[in-house]
């Protein structure tokens, strides 16, 4: 679940399990386009994490 972008085509896809974005992909593109998808719901909260913690190494 959460957020999914394609690594070249930067298609976003939401609150769908991998293996559904897999299936609807080559649906949608008629095999002619192969995804690769990241979750970047866990980028952002990796970010967000390194954010809050980055400021307390520096005191």
């Amino acid at each position: 679940m959460g957020k999914w972008k394609c690594l070249w085509c930067s298609k976003v896809i939401e609150g769908e399990s991998f293996m559904d974005l897999i299936e609807a992909s080559m649906q949608e593109e008629s095999k002619k386009h192969i995804h690769g998808w990241e979750n970047i719901t866990l980028v952002e909260e990796a970010t967000k994490l390194a954010s809050k913690l980055l400021p307390s190494l520096h005191s």
